[in-house]
């Protein structure tokens, strides 16, 4: 994993982090903890602009560490401070039994992974719409009739070729 990666999902993960525990204290069990996945995603694809699918993929990264190992720590140990209270709906959602509570877990998970996901990829599209494009090195050959210019001319002064709109071949 590249340092840029893991500096990112370490920001989103802290970032779902702080949201779940804001979240879970204040309004306990509800839909509303789907931001944390999204917010944490937005986050950690913002680091990256190029391409935009691995925005998408640290945001997706961000999801499951959140879901599987930062979330549950934190329910747990509310739960035990007694600032958190599991409402009667889902004490009964463990009496429809172990097939149907995998199946429900593995759809919120991939529900979660996909917010998470998606989150990446828009972080990483806003960031690749704020960052200006680089500039190209002045050039110090007419491209056109190839004689010295000077650096920064918009014109060449022996051709008068218009500098600005000569775009460099890609390799």
């Amino acid at each position: 994993m590249k340092p840029r990666t893991g500096l990112s999902v370490l920001l989103g993960i802290v970032t779902c982090a702080v949201l779940d525990f804001i979240i879970l204290l204040t309004a306990g069990y509800s839909d509303i903890i789907l931001i944390s996945p999204f917010l944490g995603g937005l986050v950690a694809g913002s680091f990256f602009i190029e391409p935009m699918k691995d925005g998408g993929k640290v945001g997706a990264i961000t999801a499951v560490v959140d879901t599987l190992m930062v979330r549950p720590p934190i329910q747990t140990v509310l739960i035990q401070m007694g600032l958190l209270i599991i409402p009667p709906e889902i004490s009964e959602i463990e009496s429809l039994g172990l097939p149907m509570l995998l199946l429900l877990s593995i759809i919120s998970f991939l529900v979660q992974l996909g917010i998470g996901f998606g989150g990446g990829f828009v972080g990483s599209y806003i960031k690749s719409r704020i960052t200006p494009p680089q500039q190209p090195l002045p050039l110090n050959v007419c491209p056109y009739c190839k004689a010295k210019i000077p650096p920064g001319a918009i014109y060449c002064p022996y051709c008068g070729a218009n500098l600005k709109e000569f775009k460099p071949p890609r390799f």
